[in-house]
């Protein structure tokens, strides 16, 4: 996959992003797994702001978008130095009906593999990029 914009769960996502938006770098914000069901939560900051928000997100001028992925049925789990304040290389490829999530970089990894892969939020937020 090369878009956020793609996955089901998007029709907010795309009523305030009126153009595609690549799949590419993330800043991880929580990693929530369900053991019983099995199911992995991954919320994240993308670097794209929304270009058609809602009034009220308007007013208050926020700089951050977050959004997040809910995958379940996963398999093949493997995380490696997590937590990390490094930013992650996420990357979304399908194989009939698996999906192989990749998010890394040089220090970090989080990798498994998902028969459904919802797309969560987007919420923006106001952040001191300071951090």
């Amino acid at each position: 996959m090369k878009f956020w914009n793609d996955f089901d769960g998007s029709t907010f996502f795309n009523q305030i992003f009126t153009t595609s938006i690549s799949i590419g770098t993330i800043e991880l914000f929580n990693i929530t797994i369900d053991n019983n069901r099995p199911t992995i939560i991954l919320e994240f900051d993308i670097e794209q702001l929304p270009d058609s928000p809602p009034a009220k997100w308007k007013k208050t001028q926020f700089n951050t978008c977050r959004i997040g992925l809910n995958c379940g049925d996963i398999s093949n789990l493997l995380i490696k130095n997590i937590p990390t304040k490094g930013k992650l290389n996420i990357s979304i490829t399908k194989n009939e009906n698996l999906f192989t999530i990749n998010a890394s970089n040089k220090n970090s990894l989080i990798e498994f593999k998902t028969k459904f892969p919802l797309l969560c939020g987007p919420s923006v937020y106001l952040n001191s990029k300071d951090h």
